[in-house]
């Protein structure tokens, strides 16, 4: 019962976060917007379906959610400046009138970016399981990578049926 009431929550605040960001779609570009919803609803699925696979009990849920929001937040920031120091670098190399010092600069600041969201990924899962059970703990490891393996499958799916409508 606990966990029907959970997933309707959560599924609430799934609408909520995306009614919220229909009427903000004045205030950003409408790519950036729909990226951000897309997002948001991933790690809903994501976290409804870790919720269920785990078979998490609410106490559990009380301590990881907040968690893994945060980690989450914290990820979409140092992936949006990630974007940003690539779209910069791919100037750079466009412009052809940038330094090899520029370019080693703009290199480094990417690794690092690139080595900060890796390690956010680490203490999160480091904190999941410090609160799962070692059945939880597999079951998070099966579920992380069929999660993401049916991602990249759907992802490369809705590529192909976009090119085939060019």
């Amino acid at each position: 019962m606990i966990k029907k009431i959970l997933v309707i929550t959560l599924i609430g605040l799934s609408l909520a976060f995306f009614l919220a960001g229909q009427k903000a779609s004045g205030q950003e570009p409408r790519g950036q917007m729909q990226q951000g919803n897309l997002r948001r609803n991933l790690v809903t699925l994501r976290a409804l379906r870790m919720t269920q696979v785990l078979e998490l009990t609410e106490q559990q849920t009380a301590v990881i959610f907040p968690e893994l929001n945060r980690a989450e937040k914290e990820k979409a920031e140092l992936q949006r400046q990630l974007a940003l120091e690539i779209r910069n670098l791919r100037q750079k190399i466009d412009s052809g009138k940038s330094t090899d010092e520029e370019f080693e600069a703009g290199v480094q600041k990417i690794r690092e970016l690139r080595h900060n969201i890796q390690a956010r990924e680490q203490a999160f899962e480091d904190f999941l399981f410090s609160r799962l059970t070692p059945v939880q703990k597999a079951r998070y490891i099966i579920f992380s990578l069929e999660f993401n393996r049916v991602l990249m499958e759907r992802a490369q799916r809705l590529r192909q049926a976009g090119q085939k409508i060019k």
